[in-house]
């Protein structure tokens, strides 16, 4: 099992799991489904990483983040070319706090507060 960098403590200590995601409107008509947990073992830190395929050969991609009760942060990307990065296939990121779309820098803000705070429990 391959141990990634965390993101948020810095340390090798992040697993990706695959995971199966059910139901009914998670999975483009005809298409595909990889989906995988990341946790770190060391601070906590996690989220789910959902790329659905479609049979035209487009693709969604969606992180969520989520720490206890609160809120989830979601973010979704559609993605015409998936052979190509995200960032070069002119995807469009949206982003979310619960069910409510927010700004880009809300999001980022409140992502980094949550690592923050997980790094901070980790270090004392």
């Amino acid at each position: 099992m391959e141990k990634l960098i965390c993101k948020t403590c810095a340390s090798e200590s992040m697993i990706p799991v695959e995971v199966q995601v059910e139901g009914d409107d998670l999975i483009l008509d005809g298409g595909q489904q990889e989906s995988y947990f990341y946790t770190c073992h060391v601070c906590g830190d996690n989220w789910l990483s959902i790329k659905e395929t479609a049979g035209d050969g487009s693709c969604q991609i969606t992180f969520i983040h989520q720490m206890g009760m609160s809120p989830l942060l979601k973010r979704v990307a559609r993605v015409e070319d998936p052979y190509l990065a995200v960032e070069e296939a002119g995807s469009h990121w949206s982003y979310f706090m619960g069910d409510d779309e927010i700004s880009e820098e809300v999001w980022k803000e409140k992502l980094s507060r949550r690592r923050r705070i997980l790094k901070s429990i980790c270090t004392n």
